[in-house]
């Protein structure tokens, strides 16, 4: 099930190519910090821009509410690496291939238009 959620801000340090979400998940407020290699790992052709960062803003939303994300100390951080795009990438391609659509979600981009090529 899809989690609400509210982006309050969101930046790419553009020193290490890392991004920052501070998001809100109902009443909880949680800074998602995405590394490098999972803003590479989000899509093909891999890239760690400022633009790939904001079109996958929701899924890696999507990624800290599911709980793939590894939480940092306090639990106000999650921390999502490359591990947890592929993660939810087979998760989302295995409800797929089972017929699973019980409640909507956020289909990869690069995804939707494979499948609208078949």
């Amino acid at each position: 099930m899809k989690v609400p959620h509210d982006v309050v801000k969101a930046s790419l340090n553009a020193r290490d190519k890392s991004g920052r979400i501070d998001v809100r998940f109902g009443a909880d407020m949680k800074t998602v910090i995405v590394s490098r290699r999972a803003l590479l790992s989000v899509a093909s052709p891999p890239r760690a821009t400022e633009v790939r960062f904001l079109q996958y803003l929701d899924a890696f939303c999507e990624i800290a509410a599911s709980g793939l994300g590894s939480k940092e100390a306090g639990g106000d951080v999650v921390m999502i690496t490359a591990n947890d795009v592929r993660r939810w990438r087979r998760a989302w391609q295995s409800s797929e291939m089972a017929g699973i659509r019980t409640a909507p979600r956020l289909m990869p981009p690069d995804a939707a238009s494979s499948e609208r090529a078949a």
